[in-house]
């Protein structure tokens, strides 16, 4: 299990071509960026479930379902904190959001919460 956990963030990590940069994404209208999102997580749980299925529930349903009385799930409000902080770490001159993709921001916060397990 340790392992399947390690691999799949590490085969999320390198991302294909198709990977976008948090200044493009920044630039995409709100309906855009949303889609693009549930895109990524809709294709990282699809290829998890085959082998940890219960994993791939977790993960899609910590970005999917909706908080009592809050308009976003608990996964979708952490990525928007992970991503309100880079940008403001990019005004301060600190990090070009150019070299930033959206799919590392996500596989963060999806670590962050779903840690693999210690060896």
């Amino acid at each position: 299990m340790r392992l399947l956990i390690t691999a799949l963030f590490f085969a999320l990590v390198a991302v294909p071509s198709s990977a976008m940069s948090l200044k493009d994404f920044d630039a995409r209208p709100d309906k855009e960026q949303s889609a693009y999102i549930a895109d990524f997580i809709d294709k990282m749980t699809t290829d998890l479930r085959v082998k940890n299925l219960q994993l791939a529930t977790d993960i899609r349903n910590w970005f999917a379902v909706k908080q009592d009385g809050k308009p976003l799930s608990q996964g979708m409000e952490r990525l928007g904190v992970e991503l309100a902080a880079l940008e403001s770490l990019a005004r301060d001159g600190k990090v070009d959001l150019s070299k930033i993709e959206v799919e590392g921001v996500i596989v963060k916060v999806v670590k962050d919460k779903f840690p693999p397990p210690a060896r």
